[in-house]
C-alpha cells in the first residue's frame, strides 16, 4: 500500500511539473502576442493618422482646384466676350502694347525661376536668385 500511495505522489507529482511548465510556456507565448497587439494598435493608428493628412491635403488640393477652374473660367469668359482679332485691327496699338507687356512679364518670371533652380541644383555656385 505504500508503494502505492508512493507512486500516486510521483504520479501527481509529475503531472503538476508538466502542468507548471505548460503554464509557463502559455504565459511566456501571452506576453509575446500581447507585445504583438500593441504593435499592431500601433501600426494601425498610424496608419489611421496618415490617412487623415492624407484625406486633408486631397480637400485641400480639391478646393484649390476648383478656385484655379473658376479662375480658367473668368479668363475664358473674358476671351469669348472679345474678339481679340476684332479688336487688333481696329486698335493694333492698343492691344499690341498690352500683349507685349504681358509677354515680357512671362518671359522675365521664366528667367528669374531658371536662376533660382540653378542655384538650387548648383549650391557651390554664387548666383543670386534675386537678380
Amino acid at each position: 500500500m505504500q508503494q502505492f500511495f508512493i507512486a500516486i505522489i510521483l504520479i501527481l507529482g509529475l503531472g503538476c511539473w508538466w502542468l507548471y511548465s505548460e503554464n509557463q510556456t502559455l504565459t511566456f507565448n501571452n506576453m509575446q502576442l500581447e507585445v504583438a497587439i500593441k504593435q499592431q494598435e500601433d501600426a494601425i493608428e498610424s496608419i489611421r493618422e496618415a490617412y487623415e493628412k492624407q484625406g486633408d491635403s486631397l480637400n485641400g488640393m480639391i478646393n484649390k482646384n476648383a478656385q484655379i477652374e473658376a479662375e480658367k473660367n473668368r479668363y475664358m469668359d473674358i476671351f469669348k466676350r472679345h474678339d481679340l482679332n476684332k479688336l487688333a485691327i481696329a486698335k493694333p496699338g492698343l492691344l499690341e502694347s498690352k500683349v507685349n507687356k504681358g509677354t515680357k512679364n512671362v518671359f522675365d518670371t521664366i528667367e528669374k525661376d531658371s536662376r533660382e533652380l540653378d542655384s538650387l541644383d548648383d549650391p557651390s555656385s554664387d548666383i543670386n536668385p534675386n537678380n
